[in-house]
C-alpha cells in the first residue's frame, strides 16, 4: 500500500498538485506494539538516570521478568545485535523511514545483524546484563533519526512516570510466532495432570499469567455454579512440561469458555 500511495503522490507532484516533502519530513511512523508477549501486563517507568527521559524500563507485573521473551514491537531489519559494557546484550531494529527501536540488558539474543523480523518475532530474552542495571528489566526505546521519542503503543503515548507500579499496560503484540502460545490469567494455583483429569496430579501451574498451547475437551470441573469442560495443555511451573490444567481456573472467562487474554479462542490440540 505504501508503494501505491507514494506512486500516486509522485504523479500528483508532476502535475503541481502536491508538494513533495523532504526526506527528513517523511516519518511513516509504525504502529508499535509492546515488546512483550500477548496478554502479559508490564509496568513502565523512567528515572533520573535516563537521558533523555523518554527511555523506559519495563518489568512484568506477575514477577516473571527475567527470561521473558523480548519481541519485536514492529517489523524491520536487525542492525545491531551485540554486547556493550553499559547496555549489556542489545538489539536494534530498523523499521524504515528513520524509525528504530532499541532493546537493552537482554539475557540472550536470538537474532543476528541482517535478520528480517516480523511484528512479534522473538529477538531475545529479558535479563540484567551490562553495568548500567540493578535488576532484570527490559530497557526499551523508540527512535526517529537521532531523537528518542516518548514511546507509543497502538498509537497511544505512554505517559511519563518516574516510579514503578504507577503505570502498566497489557500487551496486544498478538501476531507472528507468539501465536503458537496463548497467554492466560488464572485466579489461583491450578493442579496439572498428564491427561485431562486423570489422577494423580503431576504438579502445579501457579496463579497469574501463563502460556498455554491448546485445548481439549475432558471431564467437567464443577465448583458451585461454575464449570468448564475444557483442558489446557501447558508447561507447569512446578512439574513437567506438556501437562493439562482445567480452564475452570481462567480468571477472565466464564463457563465452558477457553479464551486467551486477548479474547481469542484457544486453538484445539491436534488429535492424538
Amino acid at each position: 500500500m505504501k508503494l501505491i500511495r507514494l506512486a500516486l503522490l509522485a504523479s500528483l507532484a508532476a502535475t503541481g498538485l502536491y508538494a513533495v516533502p523532504s526526506a527528513a519530513s517523511v516519518t511513516e511512523e509504525p504502529i508499535f506494539q509492546m515488546p512483550v508477549p500477548c496478554g502479559e501486563t508490564w509496568t513502565m517507568a523512567t528515572h533520573s538516570g535516563h537521558n533523555p527521559p523518554e527511555k523506559i524500563d519495563m518489568i512484568n507485573n506477575a514477577g516473571r521478568t527475567h527470561g521473558a521473551p523480548a519481541l519485536a514491537s514492529a517489523a524491520g531489519t536487525v542492525t545491531v545485535s551485540g554486547f556493550a559494557p553499559d547496555a549489556g546484550n542489545m538489539v536494534v531494529i530498523d523499521h524504515g523511514f528513520g524509525w528504530k527501536t532499541r532493546y537493552l540488558h537482554l539475557d540472550t539474543r536470538t537474532v543476528a545483524v541482517g535478520n528480517t523480523v516480523a511484528l512479534g518475532a522473538q529477538i531475545g530474552t529479558v535479563g540484567n546484563t551490562g553495568t548500567n542495571t540493578s535488576g532484570s528489566h527490559l530497557h526499551y526505546e523508540q527512535i526517529t533519526g537521532t531523537t528518542v521519542r516518548q514511546p507509543k503503543f497502538r498509537g497511544i503515548e505512554v505517559p511519563r512516570k518516574w516510579q514503578y507500579f504507577q503505570y502498566a499496560e497489557t500487551s496486544e503484540n498478538c501476531s507472528g510466532p507468539v501465536e503458537t502460545k496463548f497467554w492466560v490469567d488464572t485466579f489461583q494455583d491450578a493442579p496439572g495432570y498428564a491427561a485431562p483429569g486423570v489422577n494423580p496430579s503431576t504438579g502445579t501451574l501457579k496463579k497469574g499469567t501463563s502460556y498455554v498451547y491448546c485445548r481439549v475437551e475432558g471431564p467437567v470441573v464443577r465448583v458451585g455454579n461454575s464449570f468448564n469442560k475444557w483442558w489446557l495443555q501447558t508447561d507447569l511451573d512446578v512439574g513437567p512440561r506438556n501437562q493439562f490444567v482445567s480452564a475452570y481456573y481462567l480468571s477472565r472467562w466464564g463457563n465452558d469458555e477457553a479464551k486467551d487474554n486477548a479474547g481469542r479462542d484457544i486453538k484445539d490440540c491436534p488429535a492424538q
